[in-house]
């Protein structure tokens, strides 16, 4: 499995590029950025611009996620660095 992962970065990189790869990496991180409860309410889309979509459940979620949005928010910051993931817009 990690091969996979190894090839499907590489062609990431060469297409996008580096800032690519690195929102690709948060975007695949999501799980374990918010643990297993909020992953299994909120599901990632996409990034665009260092802008991470999510798609939430319902809006009872919503609301909690965006109260905890600036801890995940520093949690990105400290694993990816800053500005990799600027804001979490949630659906």
């Amino acid at each position: 499995m990690k091969k996979i992962a190894t090839t499907v970065d590489n062609i990431v990189r060469r297409i996008a590029g580096e800032r690519a790869l690195e929102e690709y990496a948060a975007f695949r991180s999501w799980n374990e950025i918010v643990g297993e409860l909020i992953a299994g309410v909120a599901v990632p889309e996409k990034v665009v611009n260092g802008v991470l979509y999510i798609n939430v459940k319902n809006s009872t979620w919503r609301q909690e996620l965006i109260m905890q949005k600036p801890r995940i928010l520093e949690k990105y910051a400290s694993r990816f660095g800053p500005g990799v993931i600027k804001d979490i817009r949630l659906n």
